[in-house]
């Protein structure tokens, strides 16, 4: 059929504008293009539709769509969230086959997502979203009206656009309050919307946070942390999906030195319903896998130990650690865990009852060239740097002596010691439920020393956050020795038995030593046993005993 149109010129330039309009609108609907209760049945009825799918066994794409954070950026690969969550998918539908696409975009905003949506999210048909957008709207300084704005059309654009249940996953915000208005608008945004929502910044605060918040020193949350987003993100589906969680799969947690080639973790699986479950679980570490099976009366949990064999025999030095997971499914349902196995050196401390110290009848531990975390290529041997500690417990008080030997001196900023001449030490105080956790609490210490400018000159030190208590129980001595410097550091035992108990076995230490030959700039580090980033993640950190520990034995936390 063809029809004839007769336009006058004026009604032709208002075709051709329209023609250039609806398309602009077409591509990018408003918000409220549907009602969020419809919206919101649509995606409860996606979501339901996609565990059946998943239960015949067919092939589906899930499509992580975020920023950094969605892009694992500080963890190891598949301790990133999404990869968490599709792991997870796959063995509780087992007969399917979960194909995971990430699209992270560090430092991108919810502007930059709307105009990234069409390649990275539809193009790609997905069966299931994530979408994870929002610390970089507030990092980069957009107004909260914005952000408001473009995270609706955004959430309702991948709900119109794709055939797909969506889940907003709503981002961890840098904030004291955790009702700050960033994330009260994030909330906001997704109910009103009508979009299923995984609270990460709830969760993350609701978990083992860093007492510093989510980023602290602008760094991004590792793996530990990523569990704990993964855990949000398969809530908020199984809710989505009226689906009740049969079962729960949790390590047992803890940090003791042990001796042999092998160590023994222990998982628990518990029953969540009032029926008897067959179930089917995996522990997994590096390239090695066990599956068991076992039938779970109502209520009741089973226990999965198994020693695995440590890689690394006789210990090198440097801790290291090994992801460990377990996953379960039964009834429907699955659960996991994910843990790190670190192990890493111990020591005893001296004693001195009456309160002297011979210098000559102390265990000195070096700190040699092994030790090296930084600059390996501009360390010129011993003759550049070179170090070794002791510690010993004193009627009152715990010592810590560094010595250092420095070819050149290089006085630092209090600013920032990390960058000249200076000693970093480590404490982990907190009692035996938290050792060993890779965040920080205000009873984990970091305390940095300057090399003294000249001979007699005070001590110039600081900690990286705030102490406990009154930080002048501290006390800090530098001096000048031939060929470099030495540096003390008494800690009061009043505090450390408050924390720990009279028999404070077993906490976390580390020492390590900055040079900077020529000012301004560290050349090179040496950490005992830890690593550069231990300001961020104290897991790594040494043992410290008040008792003799068997010979050989290494300081092995499961957290």
């Amino acid at each position: 059929m063809t029809i004839r149109h007769t336009s006058s010129p004026g009604r032709i330039r208002l075709t051709i504008l329209l023609s250039v309009m609806l398309p602009m609108f077409w591509a990018a609907p408003p918000a409220h293009a549907q009602d969020a209760p419809i919206r919101r049945g649509l995606m409860q009825t996606r979501a339901r539709a996609l565990m059946e799918r998943l239960a015949r066994g067919d092939e589906i794409t899930v499509v992580a769509f975020g920023d950094s954070l969605t892009a694992g950026w500080a963890t190891e690969g598949r301790d990133a969230f999404p990869s968490i969550v599709a792991d997870v998918l796959q063995y509780r539908f087992p007969k399917s086959t979960v194909k995971l696409i990430t699209r992270g975009h560090p430092g991108e905003t919810t502007a930059g997502a709307l105009r990234k949506l069409l390649g990275n999210v539809v193009a790609r048909e997905p069966d299931l979203v994530l979408v994870q957008f929002g610390g970089n709207d507030m990092g980069w300084g957009r107004s909260v009206r914005d952000f408001r704005r473009d995270l609706a059309r955004l959430l309702a654009r991948v709900a119109d656009e794709t055939t797909a249940p969506v889940i907003a996953c709503l981002p961890p915000i840098s904030h004291a309050d955790p009702n700050n208005e960033w994330s009260d608008t994030a909330r906001k945004v997704a109910r009103g919307v009508g979009i299923p929502a995984a609270d990460l910044d709830r969760a993350i605060r609701a978990g083992d946070p860093d007492f510093r918040g989510p980023f602290p020193y602008e760094s991004h949350p590792d793996g530990f942390t990523h569990v704990v987003m993964a855990r949000e993100v398969l809530r908020a589906l199984d809710e989505t999906t009226r689906t009740r969680p049969a079962l729960a799969c949790r390590f047992v947690e803890g940090s003791a030195p042990a001796t042999g080639a092998n160590h023994t973790v222990e998982a628990r699986v518990t029953s969540r319903v009032g029926d008897p479950l067959n179930v089917e679980a995996r522990l997994e570490w590096l390239a090695e896998g066990l599956d068991r099976q076992f039938a779970l009366a109502a209520g009741k949990t089973h226990t999965i130990r198994h020693a695995i064999a440590l890689p690394l025999q006789p210990f090198p030095g440097h801790s290291y650690r090994i992801p460990v997971r377990v996953m379960a499914r039964g009834g429907g349902h699955a659960d996991f865990d994910l843990c790190w196995l670190t192990v890493a050196p111990a020591i005893t401390a001296d004693r001195a009852p009456d309160g002297n110290v011979d210098l000559g009848a102390l265990t000195w531990h070096p700190i040699s060239g092994d030790a090296l975390t930084l600059g390996r290529h501009t360390w010129l041997g011993p003759t550049d740097l070179i170090a070794r500690f002791a510690t010993v417990v004193l009627p009152d008080t715990l010592r810590f002596l560094v010595q250092v030997a420095d070819d050149s001196i290089a006085v630092a900023s209090l600013a920032d010691p990390s960058q000249g001449d200076s000693v970093e030490l480590y404490l982990d105080l907190r009692g035996d439920a938290d050792q060993g956790k890779p965040v920080y609490s205000s009873s984990v210490l970091a305390l940095q020393a300057i090399a003294p400018v000249r001979a007699g000159a005070a001590a110039r030190w600081r900690s990286m956050q705030a102490l406990p208590g009154d930080p002048n129980s501290i006390k800090v001595a530098c001096a000048a020795i031939d060929g470099g410097y030495s540096v003390t550091v008494d800690i009061p035992l009043a505090p450390i038995v408050a924390r720990r108990g009279e028999n404070w076995q077993g906490f976390g230490f580390d020492v390590g030593v900055n040079d900077a030959d020529f000012g301004g700039t560290r050349d090179c580090q040496l950490m005992w046993t830890g690593f550069p980033d231990n300001y961020l993640n104290p897991a790594y950190l040494g043992g410290l005993y008040l008792d003799e520990i068997p010979a050989g034995a290494t300081r092995r936390t499961l957290r």
